[in-house]
């Protein structure tokens, strides 16, 4: 027998135990078993389980009834069918038992079923349809209310349809019509909780049945409910009704939607408040679940809300209480039991809430319409609707956020800024009311009003900038008390830290000036709370308070001197104290860094007091990463603090902790440790600094640039101070700065930085025979010149960027010496020695390059010219590339000389011409810069012009790619004068290569960053995007790619053209007949597309309207195309499996009325099989297509009730039915980042 087997034996044993504690602790401990992974029982075991657990469902304990109902859960999964249809079978029987000694045995029994079909999945192992029948078969009888014997009875049996419906309604198929015919009279029981679970029964079948029982159901419900609505309990039902099946099923229910529409309006002018009730929680599911149906009637929707969120008839607001700002008192309002206007006000909120939420373009219409009535209603007596007014302004703020640029780059902003800047004052002119209101509810006696409150404000400022710097008195008697009230709670508390802290970073530190005491002591008091998150809040707030209090880049307040002695003692105190939270020591660190950072000169005593802390603290693990933080922002203070009684002793643990593991530990002690060597390193004891060196080669490294940055920052602040610490380490630190400078992707700081170390070391190295310039250009160059004669070796292991970074070392130690023209020279000789390898002549060149972009090489005629064109003539393709950046270079040492040159040749017509134009290209992305202006190149650019213009026409593309980015460039430095060439140049070419060109010019004008050209663009893109429905396919490609590149870099061009663009993008999404064509390869025939580059050109544009332009976006017109997509080529469906993960993030609401039509795509990929015979490539395709699948199921079971959508468990049963998907499925789960990030298209 197995240790499980024992285990469970023995528990089944105490289970019949006659000590009620023996029976609870054993049922407790067969959960627990029943619940694990690795549980294997043999069928004897499982059938004395499954008795066992019956007979306990009868057991006297109630709480041992209630762990058996539980143990039925995991157990279902795991039993035979047999065993799982005789536990249905019994708790049916138990639950239809009409024994008055067995009530307490049916109640546990219905309990058990909705438990036992809640757990089991919908893929179980079991024969899931064969238990639905059971159940069905059992208590269907029981639905009609003349054969069921008593009510409770009737309404669990209800209870339990509307669960098994809502999962496994698709195996009840051919019972659907029976149980609407059994279910619909239910509707007009006098009992309402009868007729809501008949509601919630008949919604759950509504998502499976077939269309005709489906079509049925609305016809009964027009004639039989809608047309009765005169009856008040008839017309409850049938608004109640509506309302489940919009949320039901969306998509089938949309299309009947508008008949209802007016009718469910017109119930919230009924006399019922109940009845009212249930028109607006009806009319808000219309509005979530039903987005593109309801649109029309949102206006009427808006106004009927705005006008009920006042319904108040049994109460009289006294305005002058409310502007008197005190707390309301609940004590003596009226109250009756009777009085249900306060649910109908909350249903008017919850319906606003809606439409702010789902027709985000209409924010600013909300702002002026919607918000002053929340802001009015912030006085509303019933703190239920008080807390939904307050998250329906939340939800306000979150739309305005999005409109105001909170996910957009910065650059489009300012384009927009029209459209920002309407939104923004339609918030600003809501502040003084809201403020006002606010100032009241922060001090409310409701908890959940001040926490509502304190949420809101901190949402507020973190949009609005700055929007309460004329009002934050007013607030702070509030935050006062929210803070230092002994009846605040923790969670008041740390609101309003929260609150705190984001106006602090988000207001002028001017603003705080005058309440700099009562902050102080508001905040400082906080520390000494008794929860360890209000502790650590508070400290944060300190920290930042400190900041807003000195600002080291303006004059200090006047009474500064007198806040900081309460400051200082207040954080000593967390801060000297090993015995605290974790979190807590780390904020009490950090804070009394800053501390010093910024009042260091007003602590100059207390420093000494707190540096032996500082050091216990580094030898902490715990803590040592925050000091360390904590002492590059002591260290980095322009306040000079003077930590030099400590500076042996932490230097020697810096040392140390760069041999540790962490690397953000060893990142920001490099960090200090310059911070250090800048400040004291001449007074450091030279062995010191060399074992800090030492440490430095083992830290620069290719795979970490970041850091390796920081290491070379330290070599050369160690440098600076003390060189010879620095050349006793030479060999290693040379060895790893010629292996760094050849890495491909190395650039930017990180090679400024290796630069920077080679020249000091050059400079340092005085009579050193090793660190002489030319000895390190040597050591530089020699892994190229030892290996040149496995040229082909070189160049596939080192890419040929990994050339620049050494080359630009190279030209720095050259120019450091001023031997450049000794380099130059030897270069020049080497690349025309005819036995020099390819790797050779290219890292020569870059060398030239390099160098003749400071120096004027024009000296260095006639060899210079003959080595440039000695690897035209005979060079290899890589090489030529390089001959045209070298070109292009050269031109910063001497435009004079070398541009005429290369303008000249780009009027001649050659083989060679494409390198002149990489050369114009290398050129012009010089312009300006510190070598080159506009002015220097000015007389040349017309000449330039037509070159480029005059070739336009050329067939290749790649050509036509090349003089659309030299027309772009040129386009940028003045476009005032060539985009109204252009837009000349392209009415006029009837050529489809011009129009290309021209287009793809335009796209390389278009920038993220905002450039003088933007604004002209604005006025003459249309003409550019109009080519979208231009007849010639290739033209509407391109004009495709510049549609994409505006959409991403600047959406806010396309904002008053996207109605008339989208529709021609939209258009490129179709298949083509007629651009399909058969060519024949030997014995097979094989389809080749034309439209499918165009149509995946228009797909990558769909994807990149989601970033920039979703609120311009129907988004069910939008998803169309895009379930079109899934059922395209390989291509475009993997495209399209972005877009869904896309969607759940950006319109869930609209996807989960869709969710039923992308389920049936998604399930096609991972069903398809692939052909036994096909080639290895076709089963990696197919593989990685339902990975991208998987990805996209992955991201909707993110979605809001993604756990009871039949969709989603069908979609899950394809994946468990396959052991190949499953594995792809674990996989993908767990790859998968927790709440999903945003996804990039590669």
């Amino acid at each position: 027998m197995s240790t499980q087997t024992y285990t469970i034996s023995t528990l089944l044993e105490k289970l019949t135990s006659p000590d009620k504690d023996f029976r609870y602790m054993a049922a407790n401990d067969l959960m627990n078993e029943l619940q694990k992974e690795t549980l294997q029982i043999d069928d004897a075991m499982e059938n004395k389980i499954v008795q066992a657990l019956l007979k306990a469902l009868d057991d006297k304990n109630g709480e041992v009834q209630n762990l058996a109902v539980k143990c039925l859960g995991p157990l279902i999964k795991r039993v035979k069918d047999n065993n799982a249809e005789n536990i249905v079978s019994k708790l049916c029987d138990n639950t239809t038992s009409t024994d008055k000694d067995s009530v307490q045995l049916r109640d546990i029994s219905s309990m058990a079923i909705k438990t036992v079909f809640q757990e089991m999945p919908p893929t179980a192992q079991l024969s899931v349809p064969n238990l639905v029948k059971k159940v069905s078969g059992k208590l269907q009888p029981y639905i009609s209310k003349e054969t069921v014997p008593e009510l409770s009875i009737h309404l669990e049996i209800l209870e339990i349809f509307g669960i098994v419906l809502q999962k496994y309604g698709a195996h009840l198929a051919q019972n659907h019509s029976l149980l609407v015919d059994a279910l619909f009279p239910l509707l007009r029981h006098q009992r309402m909780a009868v007729r809501k679970r008949a509601i919630g029964a008949l919604s759950s079948l509504s998502t499976t049945c077939s269309d005709e029982i489906f079509e049925n159901l609305i016809k009964r419900l027009k004639s039989d409910l809608m047309g009765k609505m005169g009856d008040v309990n008839n017309a409850k039902t049938a608004v109640q009704f509506l309302g489940g099946l919009s949320r039901a099923t969306a998509s089938r229910f949309g299309k009947h939607l508008p008949v209802f529409v007016e009718d469910v309006i017109k119930t919230t002018q009924s006399d019922d408040d109940e009845l009212k009730e249930y028109g607006f929680h009806t009319l808000e599911a219309f509005l979530q679940k039903c987005q593109a149906d309801i649109l029309p009637f949102v206006p009427k929707i808006v106004e009927v809300a705005l006008k009920f969120l006042s319904y108040d008839p049994n109460y009289s607001y006294d305005g002058d209480e409310v502007e008197a700002g005190e707390p309301e008192d609940d004590e003596g309002q009226y109250s009756d039991d009777e009085d249900m206007s306060w649910k109908v006000r909350r249903g008017a909120v919850k319906c606003l809430e809606a439409v702010i939420t789902t027709r985000r373009e209409w924010i600013l219409d909300s702002l002026n319409r919607i918000s002053p009535a929340l802001v009015a209603r912030f006085i509303d007596r019933e703190e239920t609707v008080r807390v939904d007014v307050i998250t329906a302004f939340l939800s306000l703020l979150q739309q305005t956020e999005y409109s105001m640029g909170g996910s957009r780059k910065k650059s489009d902003l300012v384009d927009d800024k029209d459209a920002r800047v309407g939104v923004a004052d339609a918030l600003r002119q809501q502040l003084p009311s809201l403020v006002k209101s606010m100032k009241r509810l922060i001090a409310d006696k409701s908890l959940k009003s001040r926490q509502a409150s304190l949420q809101l404000l901190g949402r507020l400022v973190q949009i609005m900038p700055g929007c309460l710097s004329d009002s934050i008195g007013l607030l702070l008697p509030g935050l006062e008390f929210c803070l230092l009230d002994k009846t605040s709670v923790s969670n008041i508390k740390l609101e309003a830290l929260y609150f705190l802290q984001n106006t602090f970073s988000t207001h002028p530190p001017e603003v705080f000036a005058p309440h700099a005491a009562l902050l102080v002591k508001m905040i400082t008091k906080c520390t000494s709370d008794t929860f360890y998150k209000v502790i650590a809040e508070s400290l944060l707030a300190t920290e930042q308070l400190i900041t807003v209090i000195r600002p080291l880049d303006r004059p200090p307040m006047a009474d500064l001197q007198g806040l900081v002695p309460e400051l200082y003692s207040t954080v000593f105190r967390r801060f000297k104290d090993p015995t605290l939270d974790q979190e807590i020591k780390e904020r009490a660190v950090s804070c009394m860094g800053q501390l010093f950072h910024s009042l260091g000169d007003l602590l100059a005593k207390e420093l000494s007091e707190c540096l032996p802390v500082f050091v216990d603290r580094l030898k902490n693990e715990p803590t040592r990463l925050s000091t360390v933080k904590a002492l590059v922002v002591v260290v980095g203070s322009p306040l000079k603090n003077d930590v030099s009684p400590i500076l042996v002793e932490l230097l020697n643990l810096c040392t140390s902790f760069l041999r540790k593991k962490l690397r953000s530990l060893k990142m920001v002690t490099l960090e200090l440790i310059v911070l250090l060597c800048r400040d004291y390193g001449d007074g450091v004891d030279p062995q010191t600094l060399i074992t800090i060196v030492h440490e430095m080669p083992a830290l620069i490294q290719e795979a970490d640039l970041p850091l390796s940055q920081v290491a070379l920052q330290v070599i050369a602040a160690v440098g600076q101070r003390n060189p010879e610490a620095v050349i006793s380490n030479k060999l290693p630190i040379v060895q790893r700065l010629v292996e760094i400078s050849r890495s491909p992707v190395m650039q930017g700081a990180t090679m400024t930085a290796v630069i920077d170390v080679s020249r000091m070391l050059a400079l340092a190295g005085g009579r050193d025979p090793e660190l002489k310039t030319d000895q390190l250009i040597r050591k530089f160059l020699q892994p190229v010149y030892e290996t040149q004669h496995t040229a082909d070796t070189v160049l596939s292991a080192t890419h040929r960027q990994g050339f620049v970074g050494t080359a630009k070392c190279v030209a720095a130690l050259a120019l450091t010496n001023s031997s450049e023209l000794m380099v130059v020279a030897q270069c020049l000789e080497d690349i025309l020695q005819k036995n020099s390898s390819e790797s050779v002549k290219m890292i020569g060149l870059l060398i030239v390059a390099e160098i003749g972009y400071y120096k004027d090489l024009s000296v260095a005629e006639p060899k210079l010219s003959q080595a440039l064109n000695f690897i035209l003539e005979h060079g290899k393709d890589d090489s030529k590339t390089i001959v045209s950046v070298a070109l292009g270079k050269l031109c910063g040492g001497n435009v004079q000389k070398f541009v005429p040159g290369i303008v000249m040749e780009l009027e001649k017509t050659s083989d060679k011409q494409y390198i002149f134009f990489n050369a114009l290209k290398e050129l012009i992305s010089l312009v300006p810069s510190q070598r080159i202006s506009l002015a220097m190149i000015a007389p040349f650019v017309d000449r330039m012009w037509n070159a480029l213009l005059t070739r336009a026409g050329t067939v290749e593309e790649g050509y036509r790619n090349l003089l659309g980015e030299c027309l772009g460039k040129l386009t940028a430095l003045d476009p005032q004068r060539f985009v109204p060439l252009l837009v000349t140049a392209l009415q006029r070419s009837p050529s489809v290569q011009v129009k290309c060109t021209i287009l793809t010019t335009i796209k390389f004008t278009i920038s993220d960053e905002r450039r003088p050209i933007d604004q002209l663009l604005r006025e003459v893109i249309a003409a550019f995007l109009n080519f979208l429905n231009d007849p010639d396919l290739s033209v509407r490609r391109t004009a495709l790619t510049l549609f994409n590149s505006v959409a991403h870099n600047k959406p806010s061009l396309l904002n008053d053209k996207l109605s008339s663009l989208l529709p021609l993008v939209y258009k490129e999404t179709q298949i083509k007949a007629e651009l399909i064509r058969e060519v024949e390869m030997g014995p097979f025939k094989h389809e080749v597309d034309d439209g499918l580059d165009c149509r995946k050109a228009a797909y990558e544009c769909l994807y990149t309207l989601l970033n920039g332009c979703l609120d311009k976006l129907d988004m069910f017109e939008f998803m169309d195309h895009v379930l079109r997509g899934l059922a395209d080529h390989y291509d475009i469906k993997t495209l399209c499996f972005l877009f869904v993960r896309r969607l759940v993030q950006a319109a869930p609401a609209a996807l989960t009325q869709r969710l039923e039509n992308f389920s049936t795509e998604i399930a096609k990929t991972l069903n398809f099989k692939v052909k036994p015979n096909s080639v290895k490539q076709e089963h990696e395709k197919v593989d990685e297509l339902k990975r991208a699948a998987l990805r996209a199921v992955h991201a909707l079971t993110l979605l809001p009730d993604a756990d009871k959508s039949r969709s989603i468990a069908e979609l899950q049963g394809v994946i468990k039915g396959s052991t190949e998907i499953l594995a792809m499925w674990e996989t993908v789960k767990n790859e998968s980042l927790p709440g999903g990030g945003d996804v990039e298209m590669h």
